[in-house]
């Protein structure tokens, strides 16, 4: 029983520092897409 309780301890730990990772390393990039766009498409935007 401690073992099974050890093994759920290192999934959540192991998806929670994937979590990490892919968002530290995705939203960044998301919004420099977004900045960019927003900026070659100015008259898009609606007022």
């Amino acid at each position: 029983m401690k073992f099974l309780g050890f093994l759920l301890f290192v999934f959540i730990f192991l998806m929670a520092f994937w979590c990490i990772i892919f968002l530290a390393s995705v939203i960044p990039y998301f919004i420099f897409v977004w900045l960019k766009e927003g900026k070659l498409e100015e008259d898009q935007i609606p007022s």
